[in-house]
């Protein structure tokens, strides 16, 4: 018997034909339907990734690009741009076959062993330690420059103070509220980087590209480093794409090169229109603009670095009660008093500090990272020797964590 006209879309099932030849059948609509779900989750993957990696790192880059010059500092960005977007790839190849425990030091202990798992999750402590003390400094510059601004009395240490007491009430009272907003805050924040930079394209100085440093220093590795990984948030990114392999390294693609491109443009920009006259403090980027809108840094700076705070706090209760196996009121007493007691311990030096975790602690896990996607493509079969995937398995990944220790030896030398 003669199979009726008409088309399949899955297997043999079998679709009429068309009554409206002009229009599409089915099996169209499924296909477009198919890539439109597909593009909006590598997009939704892509800003994740973006919105996560542009944070507080971003106002420290254009006094370190200044620390190296122009040129130098543009060539250096660019390299470990790469470096960081490699890392970003292995590490994502690791995370789409291993599933079941997608935090960083239980991926290190599946694919590395037990051992490199407890290290890396000693160093990422100390990274979110390190990362929350910086919270702290930064959102207490912030703090004191609204004060300012609002005409209300208090040294810089003590709006530290306040803002980590705040911080440490919201996270105790109220955290649900600030998960929902997160996103938005952090958004708005890319928002203010954008009409930031058009504001200082209008100003721009290019006599400051000439403009070269006194003395060396290997300080904005740690910096440029700090601004640039975003390794946290790609669990959710892998989650967002369903596994998709495709999709996963084109929102890791997108979303490394725009937070990259972006964190320069503003860094650049915002350097030359200070006519290469930029202190260390990146609250003084208010200075740049107009005294009726100086207020727009400060403001979204400190909300963006505020939501950052409680959310770090949060991961570093859990790793402390669910990893370390605290009690619930000790893993919170960690959390919280660790930055705490170490913003009157160190020097308070926002650049310094993210400098130190960029170089060393985020540096480390960065490495790890490259070594745990190392070992998930190892594990395919019928690798040949010097294929394309042999160097992508080998040779790429040990040059990444090569380039990881050669820049911290640098850092911890010459910083």
């Amino acid at each position: 018997m003669p199979r009726p006209v008409g088309r399949s879309c899955v297997g043999g099932s079998m679709i009429l034909p068309n009554p409206l030849p002009f229009a599409p059948s089915l099996c169209q609509l499924h296909a477009i339907l198919f890539t439109m779900i597909a593009s909006e989750r590598r997009w939704s993957g892509t800003l994740l990734l973006l919105g996560t990696i542009i944070g507080a790192g971003i106002f420290g880059v254009p006094a370190m690009i200044g620390a190296w010059g122009v040129l130098p500092a543009t060539f250096a960005f660019a390299v470990l741009t790469l470096i960081v977007l490699g890392t970003h790839l292995l590490y994502a190849e690791a995370l789409l076959l291993e599933k079941t425990n997608k935090r960083m030091p239980g991926q290190a202990a599946y694919w590395l062993g037990k051992p490199m798992g407890t290290l890396t999750g000693f160093a990422f402590v100390l990274q979110t330690c390190g990362s929350n003390l910086a919270y702290i400094i930064l959102g207490g510059e912030f703090l004191a420059v609204l004060a300012r601004i609002l005409h209300l009395p208090g040294s810089v240490l003590i709006w530290q103070v306040i803002f980590w007491a705040a911080g440490a009430i919201t996270v105790l009272v109220g955290l649900s509220f600030v998960e929902r907003v997160e996103g938005f805050l952090t958004w708005a924040l890319v928002a203010v980087i954008f009409a930031l930079t058009a504001f200082f394209l209008m100003r721009l100085d290019f006599s400051a590209i000439l403009s070269m440093p006194s003395r060396f220093t290997f300080e904005p590795y740690g910096v440029f480093l700090f601004s640039l990984l975003g390794t946290t948030s790609m669990p959710e990114v892998e989650d967002i794409v369903r596994s998709n392999k495709r999709d996963m390294r084109l929102a890791v693609l997108r979303g490394t090169l725009g937070a990259a491109v972006l964190t320069y443009i503003f860094g650049v920009t915002a350097w030359l229109a200070s006519g290469a006259s930029l202190s260390r403090d990146p609250a003084d980027l208010v200075l740049l603009l107009p005294p009726a809108v100086a207020f727009i840094i400060p403001l979204f700076g400190f909300l963006a670095v505020g939501t950052s705070f409680l959310t770090m706090s949060l991961d570093l209760r859990n790793m402390f009660h669910i990893d370390y196996h605290f009690t619930a009121p000790s893993a919170w007493l960690a959390a919280l008093g660790v930055p705490f007691a170490l913003l009157f311990l160190t020097t308070r030096d926002f650049l310094a500090t993210i400098g130190l975790v960029g170089a060393t602690f985020s540096a480390f896990i960065a490495a790890t990272a490259a070594l745990t996607g190392r070992a998930a493509l190892r594990r395919r079969k019928g690798i040949e020797k010097f294929s394309t995937l042999w160097w992508q398995a080998n040779v790429f990944p040990a040059l990444i964590v090569l380039a990881y220790l050669v820049g911290g030896l640098a850092w911890l030398t010459y910083a």
